[in-house]
C-alpha cells in the first residue's frame, strides 16, 4: 500500500499539469489505478499503482480520491495566498 507522501511525490513530479480525478482501469485481469485531468485542451493520465485483488483496488481508490482531493485543496489556499499578496 503506498502511503501519502509517496503519492503526492507521484504527482508532484508532474507539477505543471493538474489532476482532477482518479480511474480505474481493468487490465489482464488487475486493476490499475491513475490520476486524471485535463490541461490545455489536452487529457492526461498518470500511471499509481496496480493491484490485483478487486476489493484492494476499490479501497485504494476511495484512498487516492481523498488524497487528491487534500492536495487540490492545499494547492488552491496556495494560489489565492499568493494572489492576496499582489
Amino acid at each position: 500500500m503506498m502511503d501519502f507522501k509517496k503519492f503526492e511525490a507521484i504527482l508532484q513530479l508532474w507539477g505543471d499539469l493538474h489532476f482532477t480525478g482518479i480511474e480505474l482501469q481493468q487490465r489482464d485481469n488487475k486493476s490499475e489505478i491513475y490520476a486524471t485531468g485535463t490541461n490545455n485542451h489536452t487529457q492526461s493520465q498518470l500511471y499509481i499503482c496496480t493491484l490485483s485483488t478487486e476489493i484492494a483496488s476499490h479501497i485504494q481508490l476511495k484512498q487516492f480520491r481523498t488524497w487528491l482531493h487534500r492536495i487540490n485543496i492545499g494547492k488552491a489556499k496556495r494560489r489565492l495566498a499568493l494572489l492576496r499578496k499582489e
